[in-house]
């Protein structure tokens, strides 16, 4: 039996009973799905002691989707696609595609009652592919090297940059290009290490790449400390050398054509052969980068004779001046 005749069958039954038509009953005006997945057109529709005498699902006006009168008869690619209540006329529609986007029909037509009518729009939309990113596989140096990173997704998505959760706009070392999907970084900065991630969506879904970057920098100016501050003469003294890097740098000291390695210097016993300038180097083993500072090493300590000698002149020229 064609939709066809069906229709025709239906729209005679309605002329000749000469039933008006009732008010829509779909919950909704407006379904979205998502291809490969499922809709339900669900009635407000109170399931009568009998099936009704006819029911009939139309798309877009012109095609048929299920028409149920004493059999079923289903349109062109709907087969084993729809469930179909027959007391309530509420229909699940599966494994959408695009193509099923548009205009559905729903008439039904009770025993001695009016007739029920309601319409609703289905749009199918493409769910966000799982979007990529390549992360950078050399090192990555402050101040020495630019980095685009991408997003790859398919299909019209809006993509939307965040670092470590925090969204980012365009301004200073950040740009984008390509609707969005090519993040500029420029120069990095030691502050661009962290995790990148790209939100691609749609209006119906989103998905998320990641990409965590680490950015070597430094030694910043290495700072020495001398403890204790005032050293004398055949006391210890203790010299340690520090300075912030990623990765830690290595540290070389130098004083009077020797070369001592590691942070600290230690002197058991301070004698003048160890007083002098002192010299500490720090170096990145990845950026390649040495920054140096000097220190110099002196005896603080003042001869308690050399202090009464230099008073008791004085007072001896104070008193001379005097008589005078």
């Amino acid at each position: 039996m064609s939709y066809t005749f069906l229709r025709s069958t239906i729209l005679l039954v309605l002329s000749s009973a000469g039933l008006c038509y009732g008010a829509g009953v779909l919950t909704v005006d407006l379904l979205r799905g998502a291809t490969g997945e499922s809709v339900t057109f669900t009635t407000s529709v109170k399931p009568p002691a009998e099936p009704f005498m006819a029911l009939t699902w139309i798309f877009n006006r012109t095609t048929n989707v299920i028409t149920s009168t004493s059999a079923d008869v289903m349109g062109p690619g709907y087969e084993n696609r729809i469930v179909l209540d027959k007391f309530t006329g509420s229909l699940v529609l599966r494994n959408l595609t695009e193509k099923d986007s548009g205009q559905y029909e729903l008439i039904i037509i009770p025993y001695g009652a009016a007739q029920i009518q309601g319409t609703a729009k289905l749009e199918v939309l493409t769910k966000v592919s799982k979007p990529t990113m390549a992360c950078p596989t050399e090192n990555l140096m402050e101040g020495q090297t630019s980095l685009n990173l991408t997003c790859h997704a398919d299909g019209p998505v809006s993509c939307v940059w965040l670092k470590d959760g925090k969204p980012l706009v365009p301004g200073d070392r950040f740009s984008f290009h390509d609707g969005n999907r090519v993040l500029s970084i420029s120069p990095l900065n030691r502050k661009d290490t962290g995790e990148f991630l790209c939100n691609a969506s749609n209006d119906f879904s989103f998905d998320m790449a990641k990409c965590r970057l680490k950015v070597y920098w430094g030694p910043d100016p290495p700072r020495i400390v001398q403890t204790p501050n005032g050293a004398e003469l055949e006391e210890s003294v203790f010299l340690s050398c520090s300075a912030d890097s990623l990765p830690k740098a290595t540290f070389f000291w130098t004083f009077k054509h020797m070369t001592m390695q590691g942070p600290a210097h230690y002197i058991h016993e301070m004698g003048y052969r160890h007083l002098g300038k002192y010299t500490c180097m720090a170096r990145n083993p990845i950026t390649g980068l040495e920054v140096s500072v000097f220190h110099t090493l002196r005896d603080s300590s003042t001869p308690i004779t050399g202090s009464v000698s230099m008073m008791f002149c004085t007072v001896l020229t104070m008193v001379a001046l005097i008589s005078v």
